[in-house]
């Protein structure tokens, strides 16, 4: 069980760190072109780049993405989004990365936390991008 890890992309990358919040067996994650800070999305009145089955009901009435992705701490975790992508709009993901780095801060590990935002990329899963993945997953697995 500590060789588990878990990847998706676009709607697969919201599974992935949900999956990742929610599951302790999961020992690591990277999500590609997904993540989402709601409040960000409606402020670029961007609902429309997601369907309604992205949305929780009642979230905001409590708490956001970064509340969520910051129990994924202290596991490794990549993100890795482009600067382009409507449904995830940068300064939303900037937002969100400054509170897990906090979460992150607190365990001492720091270094298990990283999110890449590709400039010129939009929703897309590029070759960079895999073999990243790859590595990831070879140094957070092969290590246990």
């Amino acid at each position: 069980m500590s060789r588990i890890g878990v990847t998706g992309m676009s709607m697969g990358a919201t599974r992935a760190w949900w999956l990742m919040a929610l599951d302790e067996r999961l020992k690591t994650g990277v999500a590609v072109a997904c993540l989402t800070r709601y409040q960000n999305l409606i402020r670029h009145e961007q609902l429309k780049a997601h369907g309604i089955y992205y949305f929780v009901p009642n979230l905001l009435a409590h708490f956001d993405t970064e509340a969520v992705v910051s129990l994924i701490a202290p596991r490794p975790a990549l993100f890795m989004n482009g600067d382009q992508d409507a449904g995830s709009p940068p300064d939303g993901i900037h937002a969100i990365e400054s509170v897990v780095r906090d979460a992150y801060r607190l365990y001492h590990k720091e270094d298990a936390f990283e999110s890449v935002v590709y400039p010129g990329q939009g929703h897309v899963y590029t070759p960079p991008m895999w073999h990243a993945t790859l590595a990831w997953f070879d140094k957070q697995l092969k290590a246990h």
